[in-house]
């Protein structure tokens, strides 16, 4: 009786996991740069380098309060906004923040990384070099812009 009840419970765990990772991450079409706006806008690409590790936790990112995009695994969005300091948060269970000097013609780098978390993976935000990020983002696929919430 206790194994067919352990083997239950690794088998339920096993298709659970299965249905929790279908469609977790990014299916866009691969990284490419944008032009840089001439309207004196600057570009703030969001990007989470695709990892197993969390590999099913994705939360929406939003920009001066304004949902942006569902940051998956493997993902990116280029985010277009004008010159000034922008916040960004991104929630799961828990909401991270930070702010970004957008500036006109100047593109930036806004990683998505994953911690733990007490339900789920926390995701966290962290601004890096133009020089990391171009490395980091060429595996991204690109996201598509939600327009809920």
């Amino acid at each position: 009786m206790k194994v067919l009840s352990t083997r239950y419970i690794a088998v339920t765990l096993v298709l659970l996991a299965a249905a929790m990772l279908t469609g977790c991450g990014a299916s866009g079409p691969g990284f490419k740069k944008m032009d840089l706006p001439a309207d004196g806008q600057g570009i703030v690409y969001i990007y989470r380098q695709s990892s197993s590790f969390g590999m099913g936790v994705h939360g929406t990112a939003r920009a001066n309060g304004k949902v942006v995009a569902d940051i998956k695994n493997g993902g990116y969005y280029p985010y277009v906004g004008k010159p000034g300091e922008t916040k960004f948060e991104i929630r799961t269970e828990a909401t991270n923040e930070a702010t970004v000097n957008v500036e006109a013609g100047v593109e930036k780098y806004l990683k998505v990384t994953v911690g733990l978390g007490f339900f789920a993976g926390h995701l966290h935000l962290t601004e890096v070099s133009p020089e990391i990020g171009k490395k980091e983002i060429a595996e991204c696929k690109l996201l598509e812009p939600e327009t809920q919430h």
